[in-house]
């Protein structure tokens, strides 16, 4: 499959969906070389980052902002008719932003910028799913040098500081992307190589924007019960407790883990559940049906083995189902529409439809 080119548009639209959408920014203040603490934006208005200007501009304020604290002159007016441009690959990054953004020191600020900016306002729960789905991005991209590539991944595999490792990859993007999209010349329909046919397919199937991301809610939802309960019964199915409910989650660590990140999972699902239903008119609706399917067709010999209890099954059938190919799903030639996370979500929603059991009843 080709893969997804890294440029501004592409990182931004990894990200903005996940943004927090009651959101204070730090101003830099020049005299106290910091940026603002949080008692001192409290009372800020607050903005919402998913939004694709106010999140374009933090990004390419992240670049510019001590160069304007500076006085540098030439730099342009971040405005709604740029980073729409940006956003839907009609224009390129300004040459000035990105003649700052190659300068040595523009690393360490941008780090700082998303220390104080970005990183906390992608809220914890799927700040996970983003480092994830950039560290694929960067993965698949054909511009990134096999060196700077793996150097990347081991950055991302260490996890110890988000905010750089993002500014890292951001500054690649900007300095190194090419992000206006070019017009083809010569289409699926007219070409007469059905494998150039095929790579065009699946570099406009890589170029879909991501779904919009659906974090758990602090509550659990009525559609969450089937899936849930047996998550319960599984539990219960190993302990040796026939009755396992929520109040014994307190007594387990374990499985209060194991119930939170499961509840991830599902909504991972949700969010390509619900986003196929928008996509292009409805014309992928179906998609999110065919994904149960393939998803069933390769864990089910899984789930029919015998087990010590429900637990064990649960946890090979989850297995399984971060390694199967769900080639009939075409989305799954998105990055952003299918993940780990998303094929075992989809279990869920197969143990909702009664088509898996954890526990043999």
């Amino acid at each position: 499959m080709s893969g997804e080119p890294l440029c501004i548009r592409t990182f931004a639209e990894i990200v903005r969906s996940r943004m927090s959408k009651k959101a204070r920014i730090k101003n830099f203040d020049p005299e106290k070389k910091s940026f603002q603490s949080d008692a001192e934006v409290e009372n800020q208005v607050t903005i919402n980052l998913s939004q694709v200007y106010t999140f374009y501009k933090l990004l390419l304020d992240a670049v510019i902002y001590m160069s304007i604290c500076n006085g540098e002159t030439g730099i342009p007016d971040i405005d709604s008719a740029m980073t729409s441009q940006l956003k839907n690959g009609k224009r390129e990054i300004h040459q000035k932003i990105k003649e700052i953004a190659q300068r040595k020191e523009t690393k360490r600020t941008v780090s700082d910028y998303f220390e104080a900016n970005l990183v906390p306002n992608i809220p914890r729960v799927v700040r996970r799913n983003v480092l994830d789905d950039i560290n694929t991005l960067v993965s698949s991209s054909p511009d990134i040098k096999t060196r700077k590539r793996k150097a990347l991944q081991q950055a991302y595999r260490q996890e110890k500081n988000p905010a750089a490792y993002l500014a890292e990859i951001y500054l690649i993007a900007i300095c190194s992307g090419t992000n206006e999209i070019k017009s083809r010349t010569t289409t699926a329909k007219d070409s007469k190589d059905p494998f150039e046919s095929l790579k065009q397919l699946e570099e406009l199937l890589s170029r879909f924007p991501p779904p919009k991301q659906i974090s758990p809610p602090k509550e659990l939802l009525e559609e969450e019960q089937p899936y849930i309960s047996e998550l319960y019964a599984a539990y219960g199915d190993k302990e040796g407790i026939t009755d396992f409910r929520e109040a014994h989650l307190d007594l387990y660590d374990e499985y209060k883990e194991d119930r939170n990140e499961r509840r991830i999972d599902y909504f991972a699902a949700d969010s390509v559940r619900h986003g196929v239903k928008e996509l292009y008119s409805g014309r992928f609706k179906n998609q999110f049906e065919v994904l149960k399917e393939e998803t069933l067709a390769g864990v089910s010999n899984t789930a029919r083995k015998s087990y010590p209890n429900g637990y064990e099954r649960m946890l090979s059938v989850m297995e399984q189902a971060v390694n199967i190919q769900v080639s009939q799903y075409l989305l799954s030639r998105s990055p952003h529409w299918i993940s780990n996370k998303i094929k075992m979500g989809v279990c869920h929603f197969l143990v909702n439809d009664n088509k898996l059991r954890w526990v043999k009843r």
